[in-house]
């Protein structure tokens, strides 16, 4: 497993922290779980379109780990503006 490293403002930090612990999770799992379902986001990809169509193919991200299924339909996650 990797470790990244992302910037983010203080704020958004205490209300990650926040979101996560309500949920009996971490900002880390939250993160992980969010990479992992990217390429199925619809919005994703419209926000973020892929560019260079000649560009090296990059391994397809995995489905989340059963350690890591989604949460309930009753759980929403927060809206990133994706």
């Amino acid at each position: 497993m990797r470790n990244i490293t992302v910037s983010v403002s203080d704020e958004t930090y205490r209300q990650a922290r926040v979101w996560a612990a309500q949920r009996d999770s971490s900002v880390s799992a939250v993160v992980q779980y969010l990479l992992q379902t990217l390429p199925s986001i619809s919005r994703a990809a419209r926000a973020f379109p892929v560019r260079n169509s000649n560009a090296v193919n990059t391994p397809q991200l995995q489905n989340p780990t059963p350690e890591l299924q989604p949460p309930p339909p009753s759980t929403s996650l927060p809206d990133f503006a994706l």
